[in-house]
């Protein structure tokens, strides 16, 4: 028989350090949680990383450098092996209590994956997502943010940068960082004249306030790795009624596509089937009018105004919702239809009943059926039947809310919302279609692989 083979024992010291790290992170995302809707009056710096632990060291230093601003900094880690996580833990403790905190996720979940769980953690009245291979410079923040409060209805902002596609992009004379530093500190002199609006920001640098994930939710992780996430929420800005802008008295330096490259020839291969997926969910947006911004931040219904009523949503601990009518009913009972995953900014937005709905009511009104009894809490003269699914001229599937007519964009848009899987009792010509008054198109939702 052989020997059982003897298992070291792990210092106590290490046991205690890993204890208080996984406690350090649990309290700093249950602060985020409660601290939503009162956050701390400063910016939220969110970098995600990836195995390139000289770029963001160098990164994290820029900012010490060259941020007099009142900031955080939180770092999410998709799973580095280069000894990333060891020195985060040194720095923190350099840094101190509150200025760095970061996080480190199982597996390399992806850009906006990494975003999002920064932006969960995140205490910041102002919200910064910033790559890791990138260095600032004087005035960065403060330009960035009198860009954000100068420029009308401004949802996000970026700067610009010697090395990005498209608009924020400028030529640069230096050749090396040295020149870069004094270079940039010259160039980022406050200029609102330089200042312009734009239709796409790229993810690299976005600075935005914190309400607006109370309108558009989270990144959409849906979209692997890298790419296209960023067209993503900046396209879903715009549908909310913001402006894009650009700072143009705002220079970072950017290395480039440093994480992306290191994937070698599996990138080429991610950024098709990311396309694929933004042109799927994306197609026939272009009819989709940019909403005019309402002067009460509360009445604004952000992107919930292009979800579909009569669904049941999972909020981030599990609770499912009832949403119908611009409020939101907690389903008590066994749900066993369709569901989706979303934000909880985003449902905070919606009142909650004082009763529940119970499951049994729920999925009578979700199959349409014309007799279903009204939702608790609201006065039978004020009842409205339940959203009702129809089929239209051209085959596919549409609701009839509360006496509109409401198409998809498309069938991407109808599969994920199951609209194909509710009964259709009526076919409508296309004379019957025309004579329903009109009412918001639907688009999807962002995948959410994780609970936010």
């Amino acid at each position: 028989m052989s020997k059982p083979q003897r298992r070291e024992a792990v210092p106590e010291s290490e046991t205690l350090h890993a204890q208080g790290r996984e406690e350090g992170y649990r309290q700093g995302l249950e602060a985020g949680r409660q601290a939503f809707g009162v956050p701390w009056p400063g910016t939220s710096i969110i970098i995600p990383t990836f195995n390139k632990r000289g770029y963001l060291e160098a990164c994290l230093d820029s900012i010490l450098a060259h941020t007099p601003e009142p900031y955080e900094i939180i770092v999410v880690d998709n799973g580095s092996s280069d000894g990333t996580a060891e020195m985060l833990e040194r720095r923190a403790a350099e840094l101190g209590f509150g200025r760095l905190r970061w996080r480190r996720m199982g597996l390399n979940a992806g850009f906006a994956a990494a975003v999002n769980r920064g932006l969960m953690m995140a205490r910041g009245e102002k919200l910064l997502l910033l790559n890791n291979d990138t260095l600032v410079a004087p005035r960065w923040l403060d330009n960035l943010t009198a860009c954000l409060e100068g420029v009308p209805d401004a949802g996000i902002v970026g700067p610009v940068t010697n090395f990005i596609s498209g608009e924020q992009r400028i030529d640069v004379p230096y050749r090396t960082i040295p020149a870069m530093k004094a270079w940039a500190a010259s160039f980022n002199e406050p200029d609102p004249g330089r200042w312009r609006e734009t239709a796409r920001l790229t993810g690299f640098c976005m600075l935005m306030r914190r309400g607006l994930l109370g309108e558009i939710g989270y990144f959409d992780e849906g979209y692997e790795v890298g790419n296209y996430e960023d067209d993503d929420f900046s396209l879903r800005a715009r549908l909310a009624g913001y402006r894009l802008a650009i700072a143009g008295d705002a220079f970072i330096h950017h290395y480039g596509n440093v994480s992306i490259r290191s994937i070698g020839r599996r990138m080429e291969a991610v950024t098709v089937r990311n396309r694929r997926y933004f042109h799927a969910k994306w197609e026939g947006a272009d009819s989709l009018p940019q909403a005019a911004r309402p002067q009460a931040a509360e009445a604004a219904p952000g992107e919930l105004a292009l979800y579909p009523g009569g669904i049941a949503a999972e909020a981030a601990d599990g609770t499912l919702w009832w949403l119908e009518s611009g409020r939101r009913w907690r389903i008590e009972g066994e749900w066993t239809l369709p569901s989706a995953r979303l934000a909880m900014p985003v449902l905070r937005r919606l009142p909650i009943s004082a009763e529940p709905v119970p499951a049994e009511l729920a999925a009578v009104r979700w199959h349409g059926l014309p007799e279903a009894p009204p939702l608790p809490d609201v006065p039978v003269d004020e009842a409205v039947p339940p959203p009702e699914a129809v089929l239209l001229p051209d085959g596919s599937v549409g609701l009839v809310e509360e006496g509109r007519l409401r198409r998809p964009l498309n069938r991407f848009v109808a599969a994920g919302w199951s609209l194909e899987r509710r009964p259709v009792r009526r076919r409508l010509s296309s004379a019957e279609a025309e004579a329903i008054p009109a009412g918001a198109a639907i688009a999807a939702a962002p995948q959410l692989r994780q609970r936010l």
